[in-house]
């Protein structure tokens, strides 16, 4: 933070100044207060909420597009929903990935009262271009100019003021990529989370301090690059707690049984396995390890459906069903 001394004039010296003194004084004074002025950072709009029950809207935020449902039988304080798309496919972006999966989810929302929100996470502001293989962009809750989970935190929020449910927990599910920001968020922010699902997930955050984030509990201390000339630098130091408190969770971590094809050890550093399948398989069980070594025992399961590859459609009903099962 930069300091800035002023002097201003003792009451005599105001009396004994001439005029054009005096009006050089205030003069600067002015100066002084618009630069300060303009030095203070302007505060961002709240974003826009969604309030019309039935209708999927789209909402553009200071950081990105969102959508968001509201069922047309609103509970009086209803439960919210968090749906994190995965990476777009061939000829998809990243807003038409997040639309398609709030509208999948569309009846859902309705049977059960919930208010969606699906984030959506371009290119240019969540995904570097070292972070697509590297640091993961919002996979790893990277952000160009705020940290992907700090944006669904702040959409969070929105909404929930709005509906008079301030302060409490949400829900969460991530497909694919999405899966690998869900299980970042929930040890990054346990406390927010009331139940959460992943689906067919590629990394997870490994409970392994000799693996960097966002593969491991290790610190971090790096470069991401956004573009050629904007290069912004991180230093996580992960908190063991919150990986503690984030097996306390309910949490359901979902593949699909023919989910095996071999995934690039560069894209999967840390992980103990091959593909989808062996390194779900092994988190929830290093993660269950963990807790009781710390005298806990962990709220995390996995489940395996047969016939199924990486398909979020073919995967959907058992998320759901993970999401309001006891």
């Amino acid at each position: 933070m930069r300091t800035i001394q002023v002097s201003f004039p003792s009451p005599r010296e105001w009396c004994e100044a001439d005029l054009g003194s005096l009006i050089a004084t205030a003069f600067a004074v002015l100066v002084l207060l618009a630069v300060l002025s303009s030095c203070s950072p302007t505060p961002r709009p709240e974003p826009p909420i969604a309030l019309e029950p039935g209708l999927l809207a789209e909402g553009e935020d200071s950081f990105g597009t969102f959508y968001a449902y509201v069922p047309t039988t609103v509970p009086e304080k209803p439960e919210i929903l968090v749906l994190v798309h995965g990476t777009p496919q061939e000829g998809e972006t990243a807003e038409s990935s997040a639309e398609y999966l709030a509208t999948s989810w569309v009846d859902f929302a309705e049977e059960q009262g919930f208010v969606l929100i699906a984030p959506t996470f371009n290119q240019e502001d969540f995904s570097s271009r070292l972070g697509d293989h590297a640091l993961s962009g919002y996979r790893g809750l990277f952000g160009r100019q705020i940290g992907a989970d700090e944006w669904v935190l702040r959409l969070v929020r929105a909404h929930q003021e709005a509906f008079g449910s301030a302060s409490e927990q949400f829900y969460l599910y991530g497909h694919s990529a999405g899966g690998q920001f869900t299980g970042r968020f929930l040890v990054t922010h346990p406390e927010s989370v009331k139940r959460a699902v992943i689906s067919s997930a590629a990394t997870y955050p490994q409970p392994n301090t000799e693996v960097a984030w966002p593969f491991g509990m290790g610190e971090l201390h790096a470069d991401v690059e956004w573009a050629p000339d904007t290069v912004l630098h991180v230093d996580i130091v992960p908190d063991e707690q919150t990986w503690l408190a984030a097996t306390q969770v309910p949490l359901t971590v979902i593949v699909g049984l023919s989910d095996t094809a071999e995934l690039p050890r560069s894209l999967i550093p840390g992980q103990k396995g091959s593909n989808r399948y062996v390194i779900a398989r092994n988190w929830v069980q290093d993660m269950a390890a963990f807790a009781e070594a710390n005298g806990l025992e962990s709220r995390f399961r996995l489940e395996i459906v047969p016939g199924i590859g990486h398909s979020m459609s073919g995967l959907m009903p058992y998320s759901q069903e993970a999401l309001i099962s006891q």
